[in-house]
C-alpha cells in the first residue's frame, strides 16, 4: 500500500500523530500498516491509588534516589531524569510502541520528551515546548488549567505540521480550567545489570537503570522511559536551600538577551526583592518576588547543578501605581514557571546594606536569555 501525503513525514512522526488521533490534519489519504503497526496487548492497569513505597537500588549513577512515596512523587526526584515517550495505551488496552528506527525518507525525528517541574510539566518535541499548568495535587490527581505552546526565536522545526498536531492534541487531552485531570505513576523498576568488565579488574559498577513513568490522562496512558540527566559543571560557590533562605535578595542588575537593561525592573525608586522560603507562606520551598506591592512567586526546587525551577502561585491584586505594577508584571513574566541557572560569588569588600553580613552576588541566567543579578541583604518580613 502506498502512502499519499502532502508532506513526506517520517514514520515515527506519523506514529506520534496517529497516537494523538489527528492524522487527517496532515493530508494523508491512507497509512501504510506495514510501517505503523500497533502491537496489541493487555496493558498494565494504572497503579492503585493506595499509598506505596518504592525503593530504588543505589549505585554511582543514582545514589540520590532513596524511597519515593506514591502516588505523590517528588518533583525534584522526577526532574533528575530525561523522560522519553516509548509507548502509549489507548482505552481498548491496545499498546502502541514507538519504533525509534522506523523512518521513512531517512529523516531523523526527535522523540517526544517530558520534563517534570513545579506547578507544570513540559512536553518537548524538537525545539517546540508545550507547558501544561496545573493547580496542585488533590485526591491522587492533578487538575490542569491549560496548555501553553512556546516557540523560541531560534527554533526552526523540521516538521511544523507534526508540532502543530501535537499542540492540538495536548489541548484536547488537557482542557482548560481544571477540567483535565491526570496523574503520574512509576510503573516499573527494572533489575540492575552489571556492566561488562575485564576479569582481571573486578568492579561493582552497574549499568544505569531506565525507569518508567506513566502519565494517566482521561482514558489513556503514556509511558515515558527515564534516564538520569547529566549534571552540568558548577561554577562559583556552592548554593543551598539554607543559604538562599537566610537572606533577602535585592535586584541590582537586569538585562535581556541582547545585554540591554530591562526597563520595568531597573527604575530607581522601585526596587525589586526576592525571598526564598517566603515568610508570608511559611513554606520552606516557596519563593517570592515583589516591588513593595502584591508580590509574585510559587514553589521552587534547586537542582544539584544549581538549576532553579520555579512554579506559580496565587497573588493579591492591589493597585499600586503604573510603574510598580509594571515591575511586578515583568518579574512575574520572567520568574513564574521559569528555569534558570544560578551562580554565586562572594566579594571581599564590605556589604554596605549590613556590615555584619557577607557580600554575595547571585547571578540568575534564565533559559529565555535574561540575566538578573541579586545582592544579599538582611531578611525582613515582607
Amino acid at each position: 500500500m502506498t502512502l499519499s501525503c502532502h508532506l513526506l513525514i517520517p514514520a515515527r512522526t506519523l506514529t506520534l500523530i496517529s497516537m494523538f488521533g489527528v492524522t487527517g490534519l496532515v493530508g494523508c489519504q491512507t497509512v501504510d500498516n506495514s510501517v505503523i503497526e500497533p502491537i496489541t496487548a493487555k496493558a498494565p492497569k494504572p497503579v492503585d491509588t493506595g499509598e506505596r513505597i518504592i525503593t530504588f537500588p543505589q549505585n554511582d549513577d543514582n545514589e540520590y534516589i532513596g524511597s519515593w512515596k506514591l502516588p505523590e512523587l517528588p518533583v525534584e526526584s522526577l526532574n533528575r531524569f530525561d523522560w522519553k515517550l516509548v509507548r502509549w495505551i489507548d482505552n481498548q488496552d491496545v499498546v502502541t510502541h514507538i519504533d525509534p528506527n522506523g523512518y521513512a525518507g531517512g529523516d531523523t525525528v526527535p522523540p517526544l520528551m517530558l520534563d517534570v517541574r513545579p506547578s507544570n510539566i513540559v512536553f518537548k518535541y524538537d525545539c517546540q515546548r508545550y507547558s501544561l499548568h496545573h493547580d496542585g495535587y488533590h485526591d491522587y490527581t492533578y487538575s490542569s488549567y491549560g496548555v501553553t505552546t512556546t516557540t523560541p526565536v531560534s527554533c526552526l522545526i523540521n516538521n511544523t505540521q507534526a508540532a502543530s498536531d501535537i499542540a492540538d492534541y495536548l489541548t484536547q487531552l488537557f482542557p482548560k480550567y481544571g477540567r483535565g485531570r491526570f496523574n503520574l505513576k512509576v510503573i516499573s523498576v527494572p533489575e540492575q545489570t552489571p556492566l561488562k568488565q575485564s576479569s582481571s579488574k573486578p568492579s561493582s559498577s552497574l549499568k544505569p537503570i531506565p525507569y518508567e513513568l506513566a502519565l494517566n490522562a482521561q482514558d489513556k496512558q503514556f509511558i515515558f522511559e527515564g534516564t538520569p540527566k547529566k549534571s552540568q559543571p558548577i561554577s562559583g560557590l556552592p548554593i543551598t536551600y539554607e543559604l538562599l533562605k537566610n537572606y533577602q535578595w535585592r535586584l541590582v542588575s537586569a538585562v535581556d538577551s541582547n545585554g540591554e537593561a530591562i526597563i520595568e525592573i531597573s527604575r530607581p525608586g522601585f526596587p525589586v526583592s526576592g525571598y526564598f522560603g517566603y515568610p508570608i507562606y511559611n513554606e520552606e520551598h516557596q519563593v517570592g518576588f515583589g516591588s513593595d506591592c502584591n508580590g509574585v512567586g510559587g514553589p521552587y526546587i534547586l537542582m544539584p547543578d544549581n538549576i532553579l525551577l520555579i512554579g506559580s502561585g496565587a497573588q493579591s491584586m492591589m493597585g499600586c501605581g503604573p510603574k510598580r505594577e509594571a515591575a511586578e508584571d515583568k518579574i512575574r513574566e520572567l520568574e513564574q514557571l521559569s528555569k534558570s541557572r544560578l551562580t554565586l560569588e562572594q566579594l571581599s569588600n564590605t556589604n554596605v546594606d549590613d556590615q555584619s553580613l557577607p557580600y554575595y552576588l547571585l547571578t540568575q541566567k534564565l533559559d529565555t536569555g535574561e540575566t538578573l543579578i541579586w545582592k544579599n541583604t538582611t531578611k525582613k518580613i515582607p
